[in-house]
């Protein structure tokens, strides 16, 4: 689904993470990035000079692609995910089908974003793609869903996994946790992610490693063991029941076509949440030392290797659990080890499933609030979150006093006092505390008013909206090239059928989950509106005009 026509020569710096895909967002934890206006960080030549430099790019071989964009589509999602999934279709190999069809969806996705990529080699992701497109205002729409729905939601459901897996190692089995229980606990990790991150610690490269390697040993092992199972035929799932892989139970009850494509498409936004980190094969082509050569190789090979893995894994779970079992268990990992090896290795995958997400919850945590300055560095945010409301520290009393005068005693002394106590932290170790917080409180409210499965389908509407108008972004983009008064020379060229589909079906899939589910498409509709409010009142009309050239 990957190829090339001509030499590759971009020169986009690569950002590490899949939790940043808006700007160059080092990931050097001693590096500061809440910069004041003018300062180096922020000069557009300094960053030329960077991405000239030989030292800023084309560092990644082959194997260190392949790593990178593996890594970043393997997340706890898969070990909760395969339940939702379950629900919303009628047998196993339809539940496999759905995993199959997101992953080539994404795909043809991934392809269309690294035509992208090196097209806008602006440091910035999916911004830059949808600023060359349609213009600022797309760029900031884009901000403001990503950093006020997809991430905030996506950090409530990494840490409502995180509560799911650690109620089961220390619930009885004789008494299943109450749901209050789990939201209480996973608003509380995400409440002390916070705080660990305003503290000022971040986990490191080699905790980050670690908790990939649990997650990547969780996967084998099940893949492992449920190869052996079905290898002798011991299996509580399929090799019992005499429905087979696509039989169905006689108690269902039966749907018609146009329902069944719903709960499909609804099914699928949960293999989509899995696979996600796609995104940025962008910014790992600017670094690849021979692109041309190695892109296409590090794109299908990853693919492939993913997409096998999540379906052998499921299969595996297919094998030993019954259907009712994955459709009712949200914690589908303990359910194989325990019936598979004993209660003993259930209590080690809660372990290693809570610890896993807990990490990936302080890496989404400390990203997201990242996004936000560089939002706010923008002018899309409020100059607060980024600290830009004043030049400098010793005026920040001044402008706190004059800013909350209005306000009685009562209200106004917290907030001066909470602004006096932070302001070490904010401008002095450069801590992004009130994007941390922001982030927070959006969290937890999703957590608080929300489900996993109306989660899994609230960040899939938000999110496929965005990618759909980025693959049909490269087919406009395209067309500009043949009405130009002289031709670019395509650096690369995926195929074009690639963005079609992904656009066409993505497309689909939105219209099909509006349908289903009315509500959380106003409410993605409201938020957006919200935001475009707020970008006329920030930009005028000058804004929807502004569009940036691409290459």
């Amino acid at each position: 689904m990957v190829h090339n026509t001509e030499p590759v020569n971009n020169t986009c710096t690569f950002s590490s993470g899949s939790l940043a895909p808006m700007a160059d967002l080092r990931t050097d934890e001693t590096s500061p990035f809440l910069q004041r206006p003018g300062s180096p960080a922020l000069s557009r030549e300094e960053d030329q000079r960077q991405e000239q430099h030989p030292a800023a790019a084309r560092k990644l071989t082959l194997v260190n692609g392949l790593a990178i964009v593996i890594s970043l589509q393997i997340g706890s999602g898969i070990f909760s995910v395969p339940s939702q999934i379950s629900q919303f279709v009628s047998a196993p190999g339809y539940g496999l089908l759905a995993w199959l069809f997101g992953g080539l969806l994404v795909w043809t996705g991934a392809a269309s974003f690294i035509e992208l990529g090196l097209r806008i080699p602006n440091n910035g992701g999916i911004q830059e793609y949808l600023r060359a497109c349609y213009g600022e205002f797309a760029g900031f729409l884009f901000t403001w869903v990503w950093c006020t729905i997809i991430k905030p939601a996506a950090n409530s459901m990494i840490a409502t996994i995180f509560a799911d897996y650690l109620t089961e190692a220390f619930v009885p089995d004789n008494q299943p946790p109450e749901p209050w229980l789990s939201k209480v606990v996973a608003a509380g990790c995400i409440v002390t992610m916070t705080l660990v991150n305003c503290l000022g610690a971040t986990a490191g490269a080699k905790a980050a490693n670690l908790f990939l390697f649990l997650k990547m040993a969780a996967l084998a092992t099940i893949i492992i063991l449920g190869c052996g199972v079905w290898a002798f035929g011991h299996g509580e799932g399929v090799p019992s029941s005499e429905y087979g892989w696509f039989g169905q139970r006689p108690d269902q009850r039966e749907v018609g076509l146009w329902e069944w494509l719903g709960n499909f498409g609804t099914a699928t936004f949960g293999a989509l949440w899995c696979y996600a980190g796609w995104e940025m094969v962008g910014f790992v082509a600017g670094d690849m030392k021979n692109p041309r050569r190695d892109l296409p190789i590090v794109i299908n090979g990853s693919m492939m290797l993913v997409i096998t893995g999540f379906m052998l894994m499921n299969a595996a779970l297919y094998v030993c659990l019954p259907m009712t079992v994955m459709q009712n268990s949200s914690t589908v990992a303990v359910e194989f080890a325990n019936r598979v090896l004993g209660s003993w290795a259930g209590v080690l995958f809660s372990v290693i499933v809570s610890i896993s997400a807990m990490g990936a919850l302080n890496s989404n945590v400390f990203a997201t609030a990242k996004l936000v300055v560089v939002a706010s560095q923008r002018g899309y945010f409020p100059a607060f979150l980024a600290n830009l409301h004043c030049s400098n520290e010793k005026d920040e009393a001044g402008y706190v006093d004059e800013q909350l005068s209005a306000l009685p005693r009562l209200l106004g002394g917290p907030i001066k006092g909470f602004v006096s106590w932070t302001q070490n932290r904010r401008w002095r170790r450069n801590v992004p505390i009130f994007p941390l917080l922001l982030n927070c409180g959006l969290s937890v409210v999703y957590v608080v008013v929300g489900s996993f499965n109306g989660l899994v389908t609230f960040i899939g509407l938000a999110a496929y909206m965005i990618f759909f108008s980025s693959a049909v972004g490269l087919i406009l983009l395209r067309r500009r090239d043949r009405r130009a008064p002289v031709a670019k020379a395509a650096e690369y060229r995926t195929w074009l059928i690639n963005p079609i589909i992904f656009s066409a079906i993505s497309g689909l899939l939105v219209v099909r989950g509006v349908i289903t589910d009315p509500l959380q498409g106003a409410a993605i509709l409201l938020v957006a509106l919200f935001g475009l409010a707020f970008f006329s009142l920030r930009f005028g009309l000058r804004g929807f005009t502004n569009r940036q050239e691409a290459g």
